[in-house]
């Protein structure tokens, strides 16, 4: 999953803790809230994220192969969300993304089959593109939110695919002080490696506290409170995922190739409200790395050809969000 993919993913898992009954208000308050949460659903947003040195080994074919140093992981993303059409019931979105992945490794042996690894630093360019369409409506007397994209991607070769996703989520609880959400999401991809999972959100604030928690099930698990009038500062977790396209030159393999990188990051986040529309965010801790497959491209994830194991290392990313339709 490459991040334009992740991101239309998680438009409506959001919770919408002060959403009314009426269609309009849903609407309103729901793109609120995932923009409150998400800063890649604002209108431009740009990341600049670095994970430090740590050792690897790596297997070809079921086959020891490569081990050696990542001196560091540098990864830069830019993307925007245009409105295209809205009416009551139903919205339609743009999206563009931007994705640059550099690797500095160190300490690696020359062999006569070469993967990505090699002494020195590697470089990926990545875009994708999407059109989002999302129906608001009722279910079971209950909110719910109707999502389908079609997305296409490639890197500075060309355009490489065509994807999709589609999903729902719908509200279970909604209180003064707690919120539930529960829903679904397919994947139209065959190289995912979730092609399918359920979705589940929790917010509940605390009584007589300004801390509140907030799950969001895959994606994280947060402990969070104002910080004076213009700050939020986070603790906990949360689960991504880093994907590119690898072209390899050699006539025994396929030309192209997707990497896929699934992460747990853990730590804490920081975010400041400059204005209105000009959000500041830093983010930092300990990052895990669950599973790191080469695919050919096209291919279902189970059948890499490659996979390596990273031990956990440090992480710091830092972001700023410009969002002009939205208000403090």
């Amino acid at each position: 999953m490459n991040k334009l993919f992740t991101v239309t993913a998680i438009l409506f898992i959001s919770t919408f803790a002060t959403a009314q009954q009426t269609t309009d208000s849903l609407q309103q308050k729901a793109t609120q809230s995932i923009k409150e949460k998400f800063p890649r659903a604002r209108v431009l947003n740009f990341e600049y994220g670095q994970s430090l040195s740590r050792e690897f080994d790596s297997e070809f074919f079921d086959e020891k192969f490569q081990e050696g140093e990542i001196k560091s992981q540098r990864t830069f993303n830019a993307s925007a969300n245009i409105p295209i059409y809205k009416t009551r019931k139903w919205g339609l979105t743009g999206s563009v993304n931007y994705q640059f992945n550099e690797f500095e490794f160190n300490n690696i042996e020359t062999t006569d089959i070469t993967v990505f690894e090699q002494n020195g630093t590697v470089n990926f360019h990545n875009f994708s593109t999407a059109v989002s369409s999302t129906y608001f409506s009722t279910l079971f007397k209950k909110p719910v939110i109707y999502n389908a994209s079609l997305i296409v991607d490639g890197n500075d070769e060309g355009l490489e695919r065509v994807k999709g996703l589609v999903g729902l989520s719908f509200i279970l609880k909604r209180t003064a002080r707690t919120t539930m959400t529960l829903g679904a999401i397919v994947f139209i991809d065959p190289t995912s490696q979730l092609p399918f999972f359920p979705t589940f959100s929790y917010n509940h604030r605390f009584k007589n506290s300004k801390w509140e928690v907030d799950f969001i099930l895959p994606q994280r698990l947060l402990l969070r409170r104002m910080v004076g009038e213009n700050g939020r500062f986070s603790i906990g977790s949360s689960f991504g995922s880093t994907g590119f396209y690898v072209n390899v030159d050699n006539p025994n393999f396929a030309e192209t190739f997707e990497y896929s990188q699934l992460e747990i990051k853990s730590g804490i986040i920081y975010e400041h409200r400059f204005s209105d529309y000009l959000i500041g965010t830093f983010q930092g801790g300990l990052q895990n790395f669950i599973s790191n497959r080469l695919t050919e491209k096209g291919e279902p994830t189970n059948d890499f050809i490659y996979k390596n194991n990273q031990d956990p290392t440090g992480y710091f990313q830092v972001g700023i969000s410009i969002d002009p339709f939205t208000k403090k």
